[in-house]
């Protein structure tokens, strides 16, 4: 990786990480040679530090159900890459069910795999340099980030000095995933059957896609709402408002349970999450509904511009709804 990249980019993005909370640890320092953490390059789930956490979440489950459970997240094999990814995005929402007695009898329990009423309960980490093996060749992603061990996020990292180090900041992540010749295996397809969002930086320019993304419907983030700019400092680069916004702990939990569709178009799934004026007008419906004690006070506008995904709007508020007790 060429200094500039490093400095200006990559080291920047792990700091701000850091200060939001996600612990660090260099990519080597958990690869097969070094650490427990993998038995191979192929692994890319942090089986350890899934199981401590399950068991940190689920304190009944016995070492026979979270041995199964830990199974059912790592071993189960599916056609392709969009399938896998939809069904294990259901079941770390909807939860595993496990057959156990805990005094009254042998009944199905539901085993939370990420505490999301709670996001301080699960265990956040980000590394550099995490190497894994594909069918054909090795990924170095630049920075990867584990939830409970789990896979969620990479973040691929260019310098701002080359042409075009956004296009070529989603190339890469497109190899990584293949998803641009899947003919080829030029990549490592299981790295990402966990992953939430993939985002290509140059510090200046950072846009964010899903898994099913093509090149022009990676976004940038700029509002790093319910943070006010000002709050980043003198004039924050895309990079870190993106970080402020979306890796907050809290706002990266409520993406993935609430902002998160699989919506089926032209006979093909297309993942998608939301953009940032979607996330807050959300927020700001939920908090005006709350607020409010008349019809009026509760009431408002959303201003949308033709083609901002009015529609999308409407479901993750619907979704955020029932979620909320209130």
């Amino acid at each position: 990786m060429a200094s500039d990249e490093l400095d200006k980019v990559e080291l920047p993005a792990l700091e701000q990480l850091q200060s939001l909370g996600w612990s660090y640890v260099e990519g080597a320092k958990l690869s097969p040679d070094e650490s427990d953490e993998r038995s191979s390059l192929k692994d890319v789930v942090l089986e350890k530090r899934l199981t401590e956490s399950l068991k940190r979440i689920n304190p009944w489950i016995n070492d026979e159900n979270l041995r199964k459970v830990v199974r059912d997240l790592t071993k189960t094999l599916y056609p392709n890459l969009v399938e896998a990814n939809q069904a294990i995005w259901t079941q770390i929402n909807q939860c595993i069910s496990v057959m156990q007695d805990l005094g009254k009898g042998n009944k199905g329990q539901t085993v939370h795999i990420i505490d999301f009423e709670h996001p301080e309960n699960n265990e956040f980490l980000c590394t550099n340099q995490f190497k894994v093996s594909g069918v054909n060749q090795n990924i170095i992603p630049d920075i990867l980030c584990f939830v409970n061990g789990l896979p969620l996020a990479v973040i691929e990292c260019k310098s701002p000095f080359i042409t075009n180090p956004m296009e070529a900041g989603i190339d890469q992540l497109l190899r990584y995933a293949n998803r641009r010749t899947p003919e080829n295996d030029e990549g490592a397809e299981k790295l990402f059957h966990y992953n939430l969002m993939m985002v290509s930086t140059f510090r200046d320019k950072a846009r964010v896609g899903t898994i099913t993304a093509k090149m022009e419907h990676y976004l940038e983030w700029i509002d790093p709402y319910p943070l006010k700019l000002d709050e980043l400092g003198d004039a924050p680069s895309s990079q870190e408002i993106m970080i402020a916004g979306l890796f907050n702990k809290i706002n990266f939990l409520d993406v993935m349970q609430n902002f998160t569709i699989f919506e089926p178009e032209d006979g093909r799934i297309i993942k998608k999450i939301p953009r940032y004026q979607q996330f807050r007008a959300v927020h700001k419906t939920i908090e005006r509904l709350k607020a409010g004690n008349t019809p009026k006070e509760k009431s408002g506008v959303v201003w949308h511009t033709q083609g901002s995904g009015k529609s999308l709007t409407m479901v993750f508020l619907t979704v955020k709804m029932r979620r909320d007790p209130e």
